[in-house]
């Protein structure tokens, strides 16, 4: 991939920069050059360890955007909508779920997660595990505001710092994406491993440096760098050797898309096959429909991934649940699917990933697509669904391509089944439109193969808090 965030050395630049995880300074090589997500930064450059095998930021420092006092943040109006993106759209729990009960999970009493952002995972193991205690710190004010529109208790600290986790030990820890964050990754480890019972277990997940490649879809490689951000991007054998030296016993790595997944212990864990975890998420859904939300658009949000979740898997959806979103539609954003060219001209206006949030809820084109393929084909709203949707995404990715791309995956499920329609309309004023759009988003000009799914999501969790002012949170110990 070659635009204009990303440009690859050909051949690789050789460099003396000492590696930011190991300090080896010999045959270390600049990869490419990536614009920082503050687009007022420039370009940053990263680099592979000839000894070690990491990928770094040689200079992180001059580009590391602090992270602003989270009571400025709240006093943002658009902030709230960040947090409708992060629950409506990139919760993240496909995933998330597929990993964390791979552990045994069953015998857990005690749950603590590192950096659990708004909290759906966290509210997961609350809805869906037999756990006493289960506990959030996330200092950001991602965690206070999904706090309070979860409804669940996310403390607002950094672990050296909360007073609620003094004095305790835990059967479980987890932390996804919040090692490459921290600049003193050893250090963070052995805090973590003073935290765990002793038949304990720490579950991470940390983008690896093996993403680091031109084949590698471009919002999946921005989200694996997130310039600016990051300091690393870590060698499963770099992540082993930090492991051991942070005094763990057992430790087991295996790459999962461009991250990958470690459980670190003091004794062997057995773990879990992989499984498909679409009928564990969409049960969690199904009971948060059924308890009455005190956000409006929290409940609407959890209707339409229920929705999703359940077309996902082959059901049908009961017309109650269509009826509830179609009515939350209407009465939260004045949204008529009967007329389609409103919906379709308040999308077209909104320019950022605010904007397009205040059009629609995130989650929208998801509705729109599943409730398609579940109409006989010939309904006209089949075709009138699937280009609605058509339209919402692409002007979704010219937006904000890299915090809307969760999106790509599913323009590309909308184009096949388009093409698999028996009636095609190429002259639409709508087809048009769409390929309009889709000409002006630099990404989607030269093919690729789709992006796995579970790669996308995990993508879009590296979303960042730009217009808000907020940052990625660097981790401090």
């Amino acid at each position: 991939m070659q635009n204009e965030r990303v440009a690859w050395y050909e051949p690789r630049l050789a460099t003396t920069e000492a590696c930011a995880v190991c300090g080896n300074t010999q045959h270390n090589h600049l990869v490419l050059q990536v614009a920082h997500w503050v687009r007022e930064m420039g370009m940053m450059q990263a680099a592979l360890c000839g000894a070690c095998g990491s990928a770094w930021f040689p200079d992180m420092e001059r580009h590391l955007v602090p992270y602003p006092d989270q009571h400025i943040i709240l006093q943002d109006p658009d902030f709230p909508y960040y947090i409708y993106h992060y629950l409506e759209m990139v919760g993240g729990l496909d995933w998330k779920v597929s990993l964390l009960e791979r552990l045994p999970f069953a015998g857990f009493r005690s749950v603590l997660e590192i950096g659990c952002n708004a909290g759906v995972a966290l509210d997961y193991c609350l809805t869906l595990w037999d756990a006493q205690t289960v506990i959030g710190l996330e200092p950001s004010a991602y965690g206070v505001m999904g706090g309070k529109l979860l409804e669940i208790p996310i403390h607002a600290h950094y672990l050296k710092d909360a007073p609620v986790v003094q004095g305790q030990q835990f059967d479980c820890i987890y932390a996804t994406e919040v090692l490459e964050h921290v600049p003193q990754p050893l250090a963070f480890l052995q805090e973590l491993r003073a935290r765990l019972n002793p038949g304990g277990m720490l579950l991470l997940t940390t983008p690896r440096a093996g993403a680091l490649n031109p084949q590698t879809p471009p919002g999946e490689l921005l989200a694996a760098l997130s310039p600016g951000a990051h300091y690393f991007l870590l060698s499963p054998e770099k992540l082993a050797d930090l492991a051991q030296q942070a005094g763990f016993a057992w430790c087991h790595i295996e790459p999962f898309g461009m991250t990958q997944l470690a459980v670190f212990s003091h004794a062997p864990v057995e773990l879990a096959p992989w499984f498909d975890a679409r009928a564990r998420v969409r049960e969690y859904y199904r009971r948060k429909t059924q308890a009455e939300a005190q956000d409006a658009r929290v409940q609407l949000g959890h209707w339409v991934n229920y929705h999703t979740h359940t077309a996902q898997a082959g059901i049908a959806v009961e017309d109650a649940a269509v009826q509830a979103i179609e009515n939350g539609l209407q009465q939260l954003f004045g949204i008529d699917l009967s007329q389609p060219q409103a919906l379709c001209d308040r999308v077209l206006a909104a320019d950022s990933l605010v904007g397009v949030g205040k059009a629609m809820p995130y989650n929208l084109p998801f509705y729109l697509y599943w409730r398609a393929r579940q109409l006989p084909e010939p309904d006209p709203r089949v075709w009138r669904y699937l280009q609605l949707a058509e339209i919402c995404v692409l002007q979704g990715l010219r937006a904000d391509f890299q915090n809307l791309f969760v999106y790509h995956a599913l323009v590309l499920q909308i184009g096949q089944a388009l093409a698999a329609l028996p009636v095609s309309l190429p002259d639409h004023a709508w087809t048009l439109l769409a390929r309009q759009i889709r000409q002006a988003i630099p990404e989607l000009q030269t093919p690729e193969p789709a992006p796995p799914v579970v790669s996308s999501v995990w993508g879009q969790m590296k979303s960042q808090l730009k217009r808000a002012g907020a940052r990625w949170m660097r981790v401090e110990l």
